[in-house]
Protein backbone atom coordinates (compact mmCIF):
# COMPACT_ATOMS: atom_id res chain seq x y z
CA UNK A 1 0.00 0.00 0.00
CA UNK A 2 1.45 3.33 -0.94
CA UNK A 3 0.26 6.25 1.13
CA UNK A 4 0.80 9.95 -0.08
CA UNK A 5 0.87 13.30 1.88
CA UNK A 6 -0.34 16.22 0.39
CA UNK A 7 2.19 19.14 1.02
CA UNK A 8 1.60 22.94 0.73
CA UNK A 9 5.00 23.63 -0.26
CA UNK A 10 6.47 24.53 3.06
CA UNK A 11 9.27 22.27 2.87
CA UNK A 12 10.92 24.36 0.27
CA UNK A 13 10.82 27.81 1.80
CA UNK A 14 13.87 28.61 3.83
CA UNK A 15 14.17 28.55 7.44
CA UNK A 16 15.20 32.07 7.15
CA UNK A 17 11.52 33.30 6.27
CA UNK A 18 12.66 33.85 2.72
CA UNK A 19 11.25 32.24 -0.39
CA UNK A 20 12.85 29.84 -2.40
CA UNK A 21 13.40 30.64 -6.25
CA UNK A 22 14.45 28.67 -9.16
CA UNK A 23 15.65 31.20 -11.22
CA UNK A 24 19.16 31.81 -11.99
CA UNK A 25 21.42 34.72 -11.05
CA UNK A 26 22.85 36.08 -14.47
CA UNK A 27 24.17 39.68 -12.85
CA UNK A 28 27.65 38.67 -12.01
CA UNK A 29 28.10 36.98 -15.86
CA UNK A 30 26.97 40.37 -17.31
CA UNK A 31 29.34 42.45 -15.66
CA UNK A 32 32.07 39.85 -16.30
CA UNK A 33 31.51 39.73 -20.06
CA UNK A 34 31.90 43.80 -19.68
CA UNK A 35 35.44 43.48 -17.80
CA UNK A 36 36.62 41.36 -20.71
CA UNK A 37 35.52 43.32 -23.45
CA UNK A 38 37.29 46.11 -22.00
CA UNK A 39 40.60 44.28 -20.97
CA UNK A 40 40.25 42.79 -24.96
CA UNK A 41 39.37 46.85 -26.18
CA UNK A 42 42.42 47.41 -24.07
CA UNK A 43 45.43 45.06 -25.22
CA UNK A 44 44.33 46.17 -29.12
CA UNK A 45 44.87 50.41 -27.91
CA UNK A 46 48.09 49.05 -26.46
CA UNK A 47 48.97 47.08 -29.47
CA UNK A 48 48.06 49.76 -32.35
CA UNK A 49 49.64 52.33 -29.97
CA UNK A 50 52.94 50.77 -29.57
CA UNK A 51 53.27 50.03 -33.18
CA UNK A 52 52.67 53.64 -33.94
CA UNK A 53 55.09 54.77 -31.65
CA UNK A 54 58.08 52.36 -33.00
CA UNK A 55 57.11 52.89 -36.80
CA UNK A 56 57.40 56.94 -36.30
CA UNK A 57 59.93 57.95 -34.10
CA UNK A 58 60.38 61.28 -35.17
CA UNK A 59 57.01 62.26 -33.50
CA UNK A 60 57.92 64.01 -30.23
CA UNK A 61 55.81 62.67 -28.29
CA UNK A 62 56.77 59.15 -29.22
CA UNK A 63 60.39 59.86 -29.36
CA UNK A 64 60.28 60.78 -25.95
CA UNK A 65 58.21 57.98 -25.00
CA UNK A 66 60.61 55.39 -26.55
CA UNK A 67 63.90 57.78 -24.91
CA UNK A 68 62.38 57.32 -21.79
CA UNK A 69 62.04 53.39 -21.75
CA UNK A 70 65.77 53.57 -23.73
CA UNK A 71 64.04 51.89 -26.96
CA UNK A 72 65.89 53.75 -28.90
CA UNK A 73 69.56 52.92 -31.04
CA UNK A 74 72.35 55.60 -30.34
CA UNK A 75 73.03 57.62 -33.21
CA UNK A 76 75.87 55.78 -35.03
CA UNK A 77 79.28 57.74 -35.70
CA UNK A 78 79.73 57.09 -39.47
CA UNK A 79 82.95 57.23 -41.60
CA UNK A 80 83.34 58.25 -44.98
CA UNK A 81 84.13 54.31 -45.35
CA UNK A 82 81.29 53.48 -43.78
CA UNK A 83 78.81 55.97 -44.56
CA UNK A 84 75.11 54.73 -46.03
CA UNK A 85 74.68 54.65 -49.53
CA UNK A 86 72.70 57.70 -51.24
CA UNK A 87 72.06 60.30 -53.40
CA UNK A 88 73.92 63.62 -53.98
CA UNK A 89 72.20 66.55 -54.97
CA UNK A 90 73.51 69.97 -56.08
CA UNK A 91 71.60 72.95 -55.07
CA UNK A 92 70.04 73.51 -58.18
CA UNK A 93 68.90 70.01 -58.39
CA UNK A 94 67.63 70.41 -55.08
CA UNK A 95 65.23 73.50 -55.94
CA UNK A 96 63.78 71.71 -59.08
CA UNK A 97 63.13 68.42 -56.72
CA UNK A 98 60.96 70.24 -53.60
CA UNK A 99 59.57 73.04 -55.67
CA UNK A 100 56.55 70.69 -56.72
CA UNK A 101 56.36 69.92 -53.08
CA UNK A 102 52.84 70.84 -51.78
CA UNK A 103 52.52 71.69 -47.75
CA UNK A 104 51.39 68.33 -47.16
CA UNK A 105 53.58 66.43 -49.74
CA UNK A 106 57.00 68.52 -47.26
CA UNK A 107 55.51 67.25 -44.18
CA UNK A 108 55.97 63.91 -45.00
CA UNK A 109 59.14 64.19 -46.56
CA UNK A 110 60.44 65.84 -44.07
CA UNK A 111 58.83 62.79 -41.66
CA UNK A 112 60.98 60.53 -43.66
CA UNK A 113 63.90 61.93 -43.41
CA UNK A 114 63.99 62.54 -39.77
CA UNK A 115 62.78 58.86 -39.24
CA UNK A 116 65.62 57.73 -41.49
CA UNK A 117 68.58 59.53 -39.78
CA UNK A 118 67.15 58.33 -36.17
CA UNK A 119 67.36 54.75 -37.18
CA UNK A 120 70.54 55.26 -38.55
CA UNK A 121 69.38 54.83 -42.31
CA UNK A 122 68.53 50.95 -41.65
CA UNK A 123 65.48 51.29 -44.04
CA UNK A 124 65.65 54.38 -45.98
CA UNK A 125 68.59 55.48 -48.16
CA UNK A 126 69.95 59.30 -47.37
CA UNK A 127 69.49 62.87 -49.25
CA UNK A 128 73.22 64.55 -49.63
CA UNK A 129 73.49 67.65 -50.49
CA UNK A 130 76.85 68.86 -52.13
CA UNK A 131 78.45 71.97 -53.65
CA UNK A 132 80.00 75.28 -52.52
CA UNK A 133 78.46 77.46 -50.03
CA UNK A 134 79.42 80.64 -48.09
CA UNK A 135 78.76 81.25 -44.64
CA UNK A 136 75.70 84.14 -43.83
CA UNK A 137 75.56 83.25 -39.78
CA UNK A 138 76.94 81.17 -37.33
CA UNK A 139 75.38 80.88 -33.98
CA UNK A 140 75.99 78.29 -30.98
CA UNK A 141 72.90 75.70 -30.43
CA UNK A 142 70.97 75.94 -27.17
CA UNK A 143 68.95 73.66 -25.03
CA UNK A 144 65.62 75.25 -27.08
CA UNK A 145 67.55 73.56 -30.35
CA UNK A 146 66.65 70.44 -31.89
CA UNK A 147 70.63 69.82 -31.57
CA UNK A 148 71.35 71.01 -28.20
CA UNK A 149 75.53 70.97 -27.95
CA UNK A 150 77.63 72.86 -30.71
CA UNK A 151 77.47 74.79 -33.79
CA UNK A 152 74.62 75.62 -36.42
CA UNK A 153 76.22 77.37 -39.67
CA UNK A 154 74.04 79.23 -42.19
CA UNK A 155 75.23 79.15 -45.43
CA UNK A 156 74.11 80.27 -49.39
CA UNK A 157 74.30 78.31 -52.56
CA UNK A 158 77.37 79.82 -54.66
CA UNK A 159 75.68 78.64 -57.63
CA UNK A 160 72.06 79.77 -56.89
CA UNK A 161 71.12 82.21 -54.19
CA UNK A 162 67.53 81.00 -54.22
CA UNK A 163 68.74 77.69 -52.00
CA UNK A 164 70.30 78.29 -48.62
CA UNK A 165 71.75 75.27 -45.87
CA UNK A 166 72.08 75.08 -42.13
CA UNK A 167 74.80 72.69 -41.59
CA UNK A 168 74.82 71.49 -37.90
CA UNK A 169 77.90 70.80 -36.50
CA UNK A 170 77.46 68.93 -32.96
CA UNK A 171 79.95 68.68 -30.23
CA UNK A 172 81.41 70.75 -27.04
CA UNK A 173 84.22 72.85 -29.30
CA UNK A 174 84.05 76.57 -27.74
CA UNK A 175 85.54 78.23 -31.04
CA UNK A 176 83.69 79.10 -34.20
CA UNK A 177 83.99 76.59 -36.44
CA UNK A 178 83.18 79.18 -39.37
CA UNK A 179 83.39 83.19 -39.94
CA UNK A 180 80.90 85.03 -42.28
CA UNK A 181 82.16 85.21 -45.81
CA UNK A 182 84.07 81.50 -45.26
CA UNK A 183 83.53 79.00 -47.93
CA UNK A 184 82.12 75.49 -47.08
CA UNK A 185 82.52 72.70 -49.75
CA UNK A 186 80.50 69.71 -49.17
CA UNK A 187 81.66 66.64 -51.25
CA UNK A 188 81.18 62.94 -51.77
CA UNK A 189 84.22 61.68 -50.34
CA UNK A 190 84.48 63.47 -46.76
CA UNK A 191 81.55 65.54 -45.51
CA UNK A 192 78.40 63.54 -46.28
CA UNK A 193 75.49 65.98 -45.46
CA UNK A 194 72.73 64.43 -45.19
CA UNK A 195 69.51 66.35 -45.74
CA UNK A 196 66.88 66.25 -42.44
CA UNK A 197 64.34 69.09 -42.80
CA UNK A 198 63.33 70.75 -46.13
CA UNK A 199 62.19 74.18 -45.64
CA UNK A 200 60.29 76.53 -48.22
CA UNK A 201 59.75 79.67 -48.23
CA UNK A 202 58.35 82.75 -50.13
CA UNK A 203 59.42 83.08 -53.80
CA UNK A 204 60.41 80.01 -54.55
CA UNK A 205 63.50 79.75 -52.27
CA UNK A 206 64.60 76.57 -49.67
CA UNK A 207 66.64 76.26 -46.45
CA UNK A 208 68.09 72.57 -46.32
CA UNK A 209 68.75 71.74 -42.82
CA UNK A 210 71.72 69.20 -43.26
CA UNK A 211 74.59 66.56 -41.10
CA UNK A 212 77.38 65.91 -41.96
CA UNK A 213 77.55 61.95 -41.32
CA UNK A 214 80.87 61.22 -41.56
CA UNK A 215 81.62 63.33 -38.07
CA UNK A 216 85.08 64.15 -39.16
CA UNK A 217 87.14 67.48 -38.75
CA UNK A 218 84.85 70.25 -39.74
CA UNK A 219 85.59 74.18 -39.70
CA UNK A 220 87.53 77.03 -41.25
CA UNK A 221 90.04 77.81 -38.85
CA UNK A 222 93.83 76.30 -38.17
CA UNK A 223 92.27 73.90 -35.57
CA UNK A 224 89.21 71.62 -37.52
CA UNK A 225 86.06 71.88 -35.43
CA UNK A 226 85.34 67.94 -33.88
CA UNK A 227 81.91 66.96 -34.48
CA UNK A 228 80.02 64.12 -32.28
CA UNK A 229 76.83 62.51 -32.84
CA UNK A 230 74.01 63.88 -30.26
CA UNK A 231 72.81 61.91 -27.55
CA UNK A 232 69.77 62.90 -27.85
CA UNK A 233 67.38 65.02 -29.89
CA UNK A 234 64.82 67.81 -28.28
CA UNK A 235 62.24 67.08 -31.29
CA UNK A 236 59.66 69.38 -29.88
CA UNK A 237 62.19 72.30 -30.99
CA UNK A 238 61.57 74.31 -34.11
CA UNK A 239 62.54 73.17 -37.84
CA UNK A 240 64.70 75.29 -39.37
CA UNK A 241 67.30 76.20 -36.70
CA UNK A 242 68.05 79.26 -38.10
CA UNK A 243 65.53 82.25 -39.14
CA UNK A 244 65.48 83.10 -42.84
CA UNK A 245 67.94 86.37 -43.06
CA UNK A 246 66.06 87.65 -46.05
CA UNK A 247 62.52 87.97 -43.86
CA UNK A 248 64.87 90.64 -41.60
CA UNK A 249 65.95 92.54 -44.76
CA UNK A 250 62.67 92.59 -46.16
CA UNK A 251 61.17 93.72 -43.04
CA UNK A 252 63.67 96.12 -42.45
CA UNK A 253 62.77 97.46 -45.74
CA UNK A 254 59.25 97.55 -45.49
CA UNK A 255 59.74 99.51 -41.36
CA UNK A 256 62.31 102.27 -44.12
CA UNK A 257 59.64 102.88 -46.01
CA UNK A 258 56.95 103.20 -43.78
CA UNK A 259 58.74 106.07 -42.12
CA UNK A 260 59.72 107.83 -44.99
CA UNK A 261 55.74 107.77 -45.66
CA UNK A 262 55.35 108.67 -42.22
Amino acid sequence: MQIRFLSDGNEFRSYGGGSFSKKKDTGGIFWWSILITLLVGFATFCWFFSIMVFAHPEKPFNYRVLARFDKLDPLREFTAFTVPQGKFLPARDLLSEFYPFSRDQLAVKNDMLKRSYIRNYKQEQPLYVKGSFQVIDVRPLTASDVFTEGWVVRARSSDIEDVDIEIVMPGKGAVDPYHVGDVVLLDQKNTFAAALHVQKFDQERLCLTVMPLAYQGLGGGEKPFKLQPPQKLNMDAYWPLTSDPNKAVLEGSTDKVAAKEG
